[in-house]
């Protein structure tokens, strides 16, 4: 029995081929050849600029969570009591959900407590022109 060398020369494959299979690589079509559409505008698709990339509008829950500063607050103390109610338990358990439900009465409190001016925005002021109202 002849002892082979594991080591094999650059010029040979590291995996033996397969029988039946090509050794010669795989080209790809040419989008345009084969009856194959060459452009997304060929499928009747509407092309998109290139310059801006699509992207989906956010949700109107997206959109509050973002501009207002009371939803995150709520929304923290929701989840403080959900996970303080299901996953711990004893003393800690206690301390979370207590937490959670003192951070929405206490938002919730501030927000009834609000008059319609007192959250409006007031408008923007270009920089140099001084205090608002003065």
């Amino acid at each position: 029995m002849s002892v082979r060398s594991r080591r094999r020369g650059r010029d040979t494959p590291g995996v033996p081929p397969v029988p039946g299979v090509s050794p010669v690589p795989v080209v790809p079509p040419v989008p345009g050849e084969l009856g194959l559409p060459a452009a997304p505008a060929d499928l009747g698709l509407p092309a998109a600029p290139a310059s801006k990339p699509a992207r989906r509008r956010p949700g109107p829950l997206t959109r509050t969570l973002r501009t207002r500063w009371w939803p995150r607050f709520v929304l923290a103390g929701a989840l403080l009591v959900v996970v303080g109610a299901t996953l711990l338990s004893g003393v800690v358990q206690a301390w979370v959900v207590g937490s959670g439900a003192v951070i929405i009465f206490v938002t919730s409190f501030w927000l009834l407590s609000l008059s319609p001016d007192d959250y409006r925005r007031e408008p923007p002021m270009p920089p140099g022109a001084g205090a608002a109202g003065g």
